[in-house]
């Protein structure tokens, strides 16, 4: 009885991520730069789902990666002409 319990209790954890995935609008995609909202419907899949508001986002931290990048890239030419 005990284990018939415990696999019921596991078949129903196993489950429930499953369940709670399909009922989100799409598949985000997280990586150190942006966040995506891919399509999970196998027709259309592939199609970029994302807001205006993560959209936005998105191109705000593009926009701030670039200026560092820049100021970094002028502190190294100061650092070259200083030497």
């Amino acid at each position: 009885m005990l284990l018939k319990t415990t696999l019921i209790a596991v078949a129903v954890a196993m489950t429930v991520p499953a369940h709670a995935q399909r009922s989100q609008r799409g598949i985000t995609i997280i990586t150190p730069y942006s966040v995506h909202v891919y399509s999970a419907d196998p027709a259309t899949r592939g199609r970029l789902l994302d807001d205006e508001n993560l959209q936005r986002q998105n191109e705000r931290q593009q926009r701030e990666r670039i200026m560092r990048q820049m100021e970094l890239d002028r502190e190294a030419e100061r650092q070259e002409v200083d030497q």
